[in-house]
Parts: structure tokens; C-alpha cells; sequence
């Protein structure tokens, strides 16, 4: 049928997103100091509501909630080489389910 009809179905699919196309990462928990590694979606967002309130070069990272259960406001996310700084987070939603979080790093 293609129709996502349960919850596990839409959460599944989600969680493979971004498994097929994130980067491997690791999420830092400023609150408790403690780290994880996951597979997040990174990307530098063309988002005109964004780059006007967060800069150009705005950053998106999309966490699953199974990886990560709380990304807060200064947590930092370590990609490759380089370190980032969240500066807000969005809880991402599937209905009513908490799937992951969408953390926005300011640009320029």
C-alpha cells in the first residue's frame, strides 16, 4: 500500500533517513558532561527564515531521539574535525510521537 499507517512504521523510516544520509557524529551534554556517538543529518540550511535569524552559513542538525533522549541549548555537536555550539533546539514530531530533535547552529 505505501501508506506509513503505524507509529513504528513512521519512526523507523525517519530513523533510516537519517542513518542513510547523515554523518557520523558525536552529540556533547554540557548539563552532565557526558557524550554519545550517532549518525546525525548535517547541513548548512538555504532557509530564509533561518539565515535572518541565525546568520548565513546556518547550520541544521537533525538527531534521532533513540540516540540522543535530551539535546539542549549549548550542547555541542562534534563533526569530523570540527565542533559546533547549538544555539536552539526544535523537538521534531511525527503526530504525536517525539522522533528527534532539530538543532540550529548560528552562521556568520
Amino acid at each position: 500500500m505505501g501508506m506509513l499507517n503505524n507509529r513504528s512504521d513512521i519512526r523507523e523510516k525517519y530513523e533510516q533517513t537519517i542513518d542513510l544520509l547523515g554523518v557520523p557524529a558525536t552529540i556533547e551534554s554540557v548539563s552532565d558532561d557526558t557524550s554519545v556517538q550517532c549518525v546525525v543529518g548535517f547541513k548548512t540550511s538555504n532557509d530564509e527564515e533561518l539565515i535572518a535569524a541565525f546568520g548565513v552559513g546556518v547550520k541544521v542538525v537533525t538527531v534521532k531521539q533513540c540516540d540522543v533522549p535530551v539535546v539542549k541549548k549549548m550542547d555541542r555537536v562534534l563533526v569530523k574535525a570540527d565542533r559546533y555550539t547549538i544555539n536552539e533546539v526544535f523537538p521534531v514530531y511525527l503526530n504525536d510521537l517525539l522522533v528527534g530533535w532539530r538543532c540550529v547552529i548560528r552562521g556568520k
